[in-house]
């Protein structure tokens, strides 16, 4: 299949969000800033987390441009998507100090001094998995 980079970042667009989101509803909460549980319909778990802020480290050289971008959410949000739009499933947390690079490890692992290390959520989601059989 072909790539098309334009047509993947539409995709990332709140109307691109809500078509996929129309196409896959698995996971989604039936209300805003809500969430589901974690094993829908089609037998798959859906869990979710995310941070809530956008400037997380002043070593960190994504930060300023996050900061930038966080300006326009109204609410809280990682400087890419707001917190409540990241709920699927069910919603391990969004009160963490770290901004969307953070949460995906990005910049070499720059990451709040004083708030959880990304690495560790994962961990703990790696085990929550592992409990379940998964």
């Amino acid at each position: 299949m072909p790539e098309a980079p334009l047509e993947a970042l539409e995709t990332l667009t709140t109307r691109g969000t809500l078509a996929f989101n129309a196409k896959y509803p698995e996971g989604i909460p039936s209300e805003y800033c809500g969430q589901s549980p974690s094993l829908a319909e089609n037998g798959v778990r859906y869990y979710s987390w995310s941070g809530q802020s956008a400037y997380t480290n002043v070593f960190d050289p994504a930060d300023a441009a996050l900061l930038l971008f966080s300006k326009t959410f109204s609410g809280k949000n990682d400087g890419l998507v707001s917190a409540c739009s990241s709920h699927l499933g069910q919603v391990i947390g969004t009160h963490y100090k770290m901004n969307h690079l953070d949460e995906v490890n990005h910049f070499v692992g720059i990451h709040h001094l004083f708030d959880t290390d990304p690495l560790t959520l994962y961990r703990q989601h790696g085990e929550r998995l592992n409990n379940l059989g998964l």
